[in-house]
């Protein structure tokens, strides 16, 4: 199982964390984990998404959808936290 984090961050106030589930739903990704975060001293909020098995392409087009408005968009490998059965 191959599993991708795209984390997105913004100023406060800029993270727009609707327009991010729209696009995932929207690209049919499969979400297997999430986590928001504030840095107060940093000036930054983000929102990682932990996407399964999602291919390079969509990745992309998620990521440029994205990228678009005020919000910075990163990918990574993330550990599986999932038992395949």
């Amino acid at each position: 199982m191959n599993v991708k984090r795209l984390t997105v961050s913004a100023t406060p106030g800029s993270l727009r964390v609707v327009a991010v589930w729209k696009s995932l739903i929207e690209h049919h990704a499969h979400v297997c984990g999430w986590s928001a975060h504030v840095n107060t001293a940093g000036g930054r909020e983000s929102l990682s998404v932990d996407l399964v098995d999602c291919p390079a392409e969509r990745l992309a087009i998620i990521s440029a959808a994205l990228s678009a408005g005020p919000m910075r968009v990163l990918t990574s490998d993330a550990e599986s936290t999932l038992r395949s059965s």
